[in-house]
């Protein structure tokens, strides 16, 4: 499968890489917190650019894009917002967990797009993370990697001693270590952003949630939220799955993305 690169720059200069591939209506990619565009979307990408041009952007912070010194949940906003402007043509987007945040986030600056699809974005948490971020901030200080992303996933993430073992053994474990220090930055905000149900009802761009039927907790509570939230929302279960659909069932989510997409996506005018 063809596929190319291009950059787009940022408002602060940073400079986001962004993959290319297929023909078709527009189709966006934006992954989530520990992953990158390699990860996230490799084993449904060549399906998804049979009908669409799908272009999928790694997120300041993974190479080849760049990063800044400073962050800000603003400053991935303007990356998004950038890089659709690129695009120019009426895009679906797609975000996946903190990927999907940011495109709530974006909701007032949006405006080539013709549908949103937010799997499982994190909103609007209670917890009190205070603890878990010290100890992350620590970790970072110290350079220690393994220890970042072993405390995401078993403080934060509440995973289990036996799924954290299956997960360092996975494909994921090494692309964790080497995005780790975007890891406190974005559980910062991942649980401490909020929405007001005033702010989101404003919102009239067409939305599809995605939620897992094995998902439970706060991103359970998050896709009810916005479906009973923005006006026309949808929520569409993924049966049998959990956070991870496009890579424990690739085939299955490809399938289901291309549905919606294709419901909504408004087609490239040729001169």
């Amino acid at each position: 499968m063809p596929t190319e690169r291009f950059t787009v720059t940022s408002k602060d200069g940073v400079e986001i890489s962004v993959q290319k591939a297929g023909a078709g209506p527009a189709l966006l990619l934006i992954h989530g917190a520990l992953m990158n565009v390699a990860l996230s979307w490799d084993a449904i990408l060549p399906k998804l650019s049979e009908r669409f041009t799908v272009y999928a952007m790694d997120r300041r912070g993974r190479a080849p894009s760049g990063d800044a010194k400073e962050y800000t949940i603003n400053n991935e906003v303007d990356d998004v917002v950038s890089v659709l402007d690129a695009i120019g043509a009426p895009v679906v987007a797609l975000g996946h967990s903190y990927g999907a945040l940011l495109l709530l986030a974006a909701l007032p600056r949006l405006k080539n797009v013709s549908h949103l699809i937010l799997y499982e974005p994190p909103l609007n948490s209670r917890r009190d993370v205070n603890t878990n971020l010290a100890n992350l901030d620590q970790a970072l200080a110290a350079n220690d990697r393994e220890q970042i992303v072993t405390t995401c996933f078993r403080e934060l993430a509440l995973m289990p001693p036996e799924e954290l073992r299956m997960m360092k053994a996975s494909p994921m474990w090494p692309v964790a270590l080497q995005v780790a220090s975007t890891v406190p930055r974005e559980v910062r905000v991942a649980f401490t952003y909020g929405a007001s149900a005033e702010w989101l009802s404003a919102s009239s761009i067409p939305i599809t949630a995605l939620l897992g039927t094995e998902t439970q907790g706060l991103l359970r509570d998050t896709a009810f939220f916005l479906r009973d939230t923005i006006p026309g929302c949808r929520l569409v279960m993924l049966d049998g799955q959990g956070h991870g659909a496009m890579l424990d069932a690739p085939d299955f989510f490809a399938s289901k993305i291309l549905e919606i997409a294709g419901t909504h996506s408004q087609p490239v005018l040729v001169p």
